[in-house]
């Protein structure tokens, strides 16, 4: 028996039906790299300017400040996020210090702002790793062709690690 292969017809409108998944997983990149710059560039632009963005972490301290319980959760899940959209973690880490002193005393309220500081930068920064090494590692390949020297880095990378 011998098999056959199909026609050239056939497999030509099976291509045409459904775009690649190759394809809609590069928009899907794009459109979250593009978010998340543009998102970089308000933040930047905002500091230098209005300053919404410290006047917002100045109400969310409060709001801890008024909350302990709740605020360490909360606290964590914002400084994760801070994180990773390159919000100057500087104002969130002094002022969990000061929040949760004032709320909780000063002993407890220090260890308190410490362990909160520390698991939510940890959980922001794993997070930035993973997605710059999954999600937008197509798009600084690319770039790493144009320059050499960052080509040579990634194969010595590649290679032997951080040894």
């Amino acid at each position: 028996m011998s098999t056959s292969a199909p026609a050239p017809s056939e497999a030509a409108t099976a291509t045409q039906q459904a775009p690649p998944k190759s394809k809609r997983s590069l928009l899907i990149k794009m459109f979250v790299g593009l978010l998340l710059v543009g998102f970089i560039i308000y933040v930047i632009v905002d500091l230098a300017t209005t300053n919404n963005t410290r006047r917002i972490i100045t109400d969310f301290l409060d709001w801890v400040e008024d909350n302990p319980a709740a605020g360490v959760f909360a606290f964590i899940g914002v400084y994760f996020i801070a994180t990773i959209f390159f919000i100057p973690g500087l104002i969130l880490t002094l002022g969990a210090g000061f929040v949760f002193a004032n709320a909780l005393g000063l002993g407890v309220g220090i260890l308190l702002a410490t362990v909160s500081v520390f698991f939510g930068a940890s959980f922001g920064s794993c997070a930035a790793f993973l997605i710059g090494r999954y999600l937008l590692r197509d798009c600084v390949s690319n770039l790493t062709k144009k320059y050499v020297i960052f080509e040579a880095i990634d194969v010595a990378m590649e290679d032997k690690g951080l040894r």
